[in-house]
């Protein structure tokens, strides 16, 4: 979808002017300034194949009391975004989100859920686990998918896939999750919402009941080029006091270029984390984001139903 309307393949709209400009049925012939309009709307037709590394740098108390610098952690996403029109009115957004995790772990401290399992003495070591994490499917259905404002709502689900039990929960947690967005000629705002409750897994591990709310915030220096925020905020019910909330504050850049005739939007951020676990938590997350525009099949575009 676009700053204005997106409904056929290859029609953006101009906001501002309420023209269309139609464009040829294959991305690779459109320019970066359509497939910025197109991806300005996370309910259009395109289909994103998303890679998203975060590096964190982690400090906190367990750190002192083990005589241990900074840890740096890292995962890297990949985030397939899948878009099916079911009906003339009604589209979905399908968005599996799977994590490659890279962890200095500890035996007796929960990484995901920033919990200390038992009592961690001055002596613990730390241990290198690098290796698939919770893999996370959601998805969003939507009939009010044309700009100005889009919204979806559907369920989330974290399932327990981690190669190793301290690179994910240990637990099946599902829930809902809502997009919402307002996207004009200058402005991206929205969020969006996810909680997960645990319903089945490991009784050893503690329980989830998280949410992460991801505001959006976005100006739009150009069609393709835009500057903004978009952190990951993470809210830990299961967690002691003081110890329940990530707040990262910061921003950074994204624009679409063609490598070749491979549209593709990059972009890099950085957020500091005004409130995080005292414990052992991030301080620092550095993010940068390669996102191929791929090629969405001809069936995805047509109701289904």
């Amino acid at each position: 979808m676009t700053r204005g309307q997106v409904g056929e393949v290859g029609v953006v709209k101009d906001i501002a002017g309420g023209k269309a400009d139609i464009a040829e049925d294959k991305k690779d012939e459109m320019s970066v300034e359509q497939i910025g309009e197109l991806m300005a709307n996370p309910f259009s037709y395109l289909w994103f194949g998303m890679i998203q590394n975060d590096t964190y740098w982690w400090d906190g108390d367990l750190l002192d009391v083990t005589n241990e610098g900074t840890k740096v952690m890292n995962t890297t996403v990949i985030q397939p975004v899948m878009s099916m029109q079911l009906t003339e009115k009604w589209k979905m957004i399908f968005r599996p989100v799977i994590p490659i995790q890279s962890f200095d772990t500890i035996s007796g401290f929960d990484i995901i859920t920033d919990e200390s399992e038992e009592a961690v003495g001055a002596t613990a070591d730390f241990e290198r686990k690098t290796g698939l994490g919770d893999i996370l499917l959601w998805s969003a259905f939507t009939n009010h998918y044309q700009p100005p404002f889009v919204w979806g709502v559907g369920p989330t689900i974290m399932m327990d896939t981690a190669s190793d039990e301290w690179l994910g929960t240990g637990k099946w947690s599902a829930g809902p999750m809502a997009l919402v967005a307002h996207i004009t000629d200058k402005w991206i705002i929205g969020g969006v919402a996810q909680h997960w409750w645990s319903f089945a897994g490991d009784n050893d591990r503690d329980n989830v009941n998280m949410t992460d709310f991801q505001p959006i915030i976005r100006y739009r220096l150009s069609a393709q080029t835009n500057i903004g925020t978009a952190p990951n905020i993470q809210y830990n019910w299961s967690a002691e006091s003081g110890e329940q909330l990530r707040l990262p504050i910061g921003g950074g850049i994204s624009t679409v270029v063609k490598l070749g005739r491979l549209p593709v939007a990059i972009g890099v951020e950085y957020y500091y984390m005004a409130e995080s676990p005292d414990i052992f938590g991030p301080e620092h997350q550095l993010r940068i984001v390669f996102t191929p525009v791929l090629t969405a099949p001809e069936w995805s575009r047509n109701p289904l139903f």
